[in-house]
């Protein structure tokens, strides 16, 4: 003779029965895939720039150009800043290029860089047809890193380039990617350094 189960009961067994099934499926499923933003692209930087010896600070913000070859990057960059020279503060552009390898999501490298500034105390260098001059060159190291959201974080360390004289500094800068780099007539991504923005 079968045993029959109160009307409650069974209820409550199938309401187990149903929570387990539940409880399977969702230890087998898996999370969704998220793509992370490719590394080439255009980005937006801001930041500070320290002096190692003085701990005088500086802001410095502009755009960032990255391009991808297998474990390899190139990099260009344009950012605004000021420079201490002897006529007091003056408007300057840091213009230059870098390289280096590419490991997972973290670049390491190095840059030459040079600082345009004007000629014209007050007048911002990038202006048209004001007259800028090329100062000092410097060499820098770099650890960028970029995050799945597409956010970027460049530490840099600065100094002078042979023959040059320039207080060691620390850049740390912080952006996000703005799109992808941007097309050279040859069809290839314009990584060199911005020639429109050198010394007249």
């Amino acid at each position: 003779m079968i045993a029959r189960l109160p009307l409650a009961a069974l209820c409550a067994a199938l309401l187990v029965f149903a929570a387990c099934e539940r409880g399977q499926q969702s230890v087998t499923e898996e999370p969704p895939v998220v793509e992370s933003p490719p590394i080439a692209g255009m980005y937006e930087v801001t930041g500070i720039t320290t002096e190692v010896t003085t701990g005088s600070k500086r802001e410095i913000s502009g755009t960032v150009i990255l391009a991808d070859n297998g474990d390899k990057y190139s990099a260009s960059f344009h950012l605004d800043t000021v420079w201490e020279g002897r006529d007091g503060t003056l408007p300057a552009e840091v213009i230059g290029k870098g390289s280096g390898t590419i490991e997972g999501r973290m670049l390491r490298g190095s840059a030459e860089t040079q600082l345009v500034i004007s000629t014209i105390p007050g007048i911002d260098p990038a202006f048209a047809y004001i007259p800028r001059t090329t100062t000092t060159r410097l060499v820098s190291k770099s650890l960028t890193t970029l995050a799945p959201d597409g956010s970027i974080l460049i530490l840099i360390e600065n100094s002078a380039a042979a023959g040059e004289i320039y207080a060691p500094t620390r850049t740390s800068l912080q952006g996000t990617r703005t799109g992808a780099a941007p097309i050279a007539r040859g069809g290839a991504s314009d990584v060199a350094a911005p020639s429109s923005k050198a010394a007249e």
